[in-house]
C-alpha cells in the first residue's frame, strides 16, 4: 500500500508530462482518412508543474490532496489509485488560480477544503488572490476575492501550510499574507475574511529586495499556522496557535488566548527562515524545519 501511494506522489511531483492526443489509425489516402471516425478524449497526466505540498486530512482515512505551483490542485482516488484534477474549470479570465499557494482540509467537516490561490504577486500578474472553498472535496467551488496578491509560483512557496482549519471549531480559518499583509481571519468557513491587527510582524525576509523584477524581492510572509487541538474543546475555538513568519530574527509567534494576544515564543532559533511548523499532539513538541532562504531552488543550511 504504501509502495503504490508513494508511486502515486512520484508520478505527481514528476507531473511535467505533456498532452498526447489518442487517435484511430486513418487510412494512406486523405479522403478515406478525412471518413475516418476520430474520438479525441483527454489523455490522463499526474499533475501540472511543482508540488510544493501533500496535505493529509487528519481525521478521514485516504483523503489526500496536492497542490502545484502552476497546475492547480488534485485529490487522490483510493479507489483507482489515481490523482483527480480539482481546478480544471479555471478558464484564462482566472489563470491565476491555478497558482495554489496553500491547500487546507477541514477535519471536523471532511467534505470541506479550501485553497489559498494566486500565481503571481509582482507587476506582470494584475490580478489579486482569492479563497476557494468546497463543501464536497474540490468537486465545485466557491470563491472569496482578497483584497491583496498571492504568489503560487513565488519564492518561498514550499513554505507552509499558511492556511489552516481550527480543529476544533472549523468555522474559523487563518491565513498567513505575504508582502506586508500579515495574518488574516475568516469565522464564517472561509466566507469573509479580516486582517488579524493585534498580530506583530508581518515578515522581512526577501531574497533580494532590489530586484527590478520585482521576483526576488517578493516576501514570503507569514507563511504557516499550526493549531494545538488540546487547548480547547470541540465547538470552542482553539486557544494555543502557532505562526511562522519569514524573518530570520523573529519567527515563531504563539497565542495562548485564541489570537486575542501574540507573543514571540522564547528561546526559538535566529538565522534561519521556519518552512515548516509542525506540533506533536500527543507529547507536545513543535516541531519546525529551517533553512538559510526561501527557497524552493536553493538554499544551503538549515535546522530541525
Amino acid at each position: 500500500m504504501r509502495r503504490k501511494l508513494l508511486s502515486a506522489i512520484v508520478a505527481v511531483v514528476l507531473g511535467w508530462a505533456g498532452v498526447v492526443a489518442m487517435v484511430t489509425a486513418g487510412t494512406s489516402t486523405s479522403a478515406a482518412a478525412a471518413a475516418d471516425p476520430y474520438t479525441w478524449k483527454n489523455v490522463q497526466i499526474a499533475g501540472g508543474g511543482f508540488v510544493p505540498a501533500i496535505i493529509f486530512n487528519q481525521t478521514e482515512r485516504n483523503l489526500i490532496y496536492a497542490r502545484t505551483d502552476i497546475g492547480g490542485a488534485y485529490r487522490w482516488n483510493q479507489s483507482t489509485k489515481s490523482w483527480t484534477p480539482l481546478l480544471d474549470w479555471v478558464g484564462w479570465d482566472r489563470w491565476g488560480y491555478n497558482g495554489v499557494d496553500s491547500l487546507a482540509t477541514d477535519p471536523v467537516q471532511t467534505n470541506r477544503v479550501y485553497a489559498a490561490v494566486g500565481m503571481y504577486t509582482n507587476s506582470w500578474d494584475p490580478n489579486n488572490g482569492a479563497i476557494l472553498r468546497s463543501t464536497d472535496k474540490g468537486d465545485t467551488w466557491q470563491i472569496t476575492p482578497l483584497p491583496f496578491k498571492l504568489g503560487g509560483n513565488m519564492p518561498g512557496r514550499g513554505m507552509g501550510e499558511r492556511l489552516a482549519v481550527d480543529p476544533n471549531r472549523n468555522s474559523i480559518l487563518y491565513l498567513g499574507a505575504p508582502n506586508g499583509n500579515g495574518l488574516w481571519k475568516s469565522t464564517d468557513y472561509g466566507a469573509t475574511w479580516a486582517k488579524v491587527t493585534s498580530f506583530p510582524n508581518a515578515g522581512n525576509y526577501a531574497q533580494d529586495p532590489n530586484d527590478p523584477n520585482g521576483y526576488l524581492s517578493h516576501q514570503p510572509g507569514v507563511v504557516w499556522v499550526t493549531f494545538d487541538p488540546s487547548s480547547a474543546t470541540a465547538g470552542n475555538a482553539t486557544q494555543h496557535i502557532y505562526v511562522g513568519v519569514a524573518d530570520k530574527q523573529n519567527s515563531i509567534y504563539r497565542t495562548t488566548n485564541g489570537g486575542a494576544s501574540w507573543e514571540r515564543v522564547a528561546g526559538q532559533p535566529t538565522g534561519y527562515l521556519p518552512h515548516k511548523g509542525v506540533l506533536d499532539h500527543e507529547n507536545g513538541y513543535l516541531y519546525i524545519a529551517t533553512s538559510d532562504t526561501a527557497g524552493p531552488y536553493d538554499g544551503a543550511k538549515g535546522d530541525v
